[in-house]
């Protein structure tokens, strides 16, 4: 398929979490949060789907003219950010586990945690 028939004044929406999170394309795991995917090379089923994010193969900034202006701002907000952090202070896993809220905006709880508030408890120590 390379072209839809959308008529005039049709609302369309994309959902950004559906494609960022399909299983189809990500695998059976694709609602885990696991960082390492970016370690290795993508799966060929999210190379062949020609997802047209900007970054790594996902819509969280869209793509094409309608891309987020502030992507590059964002990442290298974040960069400065935890280089300053890690500068300064040791970070540590607690000893509560961590799993990650697969919703609208992906957050970090604890097991058993039954409020909607995030939780990430880490042990934070200064640098020596």
């Amino acid at each position: 398929m390379h072209e839809i028939f959308v008529p005039k004044d049709t609302d369309v929406f994309v959902s950004i979490l559906a494609s960022n999170s399909n299983p189809d394309i990500w695998g059976p795991d694709s609602y885990e949060w696991k960082p390492e995917r970016w370690l290795t090379s993508m799966p060929d089923a999210v190379i062949e789907t020609h997802v047209p994010g900007v970054y790594s193969h996902l819509m969280t900034f869209l793509g094409g003219g309608r891309s987020c202006i502030g992507f590059k701002f964002s990442q290298l907000e974040m960069k400065v950010v935890l280089s300053l952090l890690v500068a300064s202070f040791k970070f540590s896993p607690s000893n509560k586990e961590v799993v990650w809220k697969m919703t609208g905006i992906v957050t970090p709880t604890t097991v058993g945690n039954k409020t909607p508030t995030p939780e990430l408890p880490l042990v934070v120590e200064l640098v020596a």
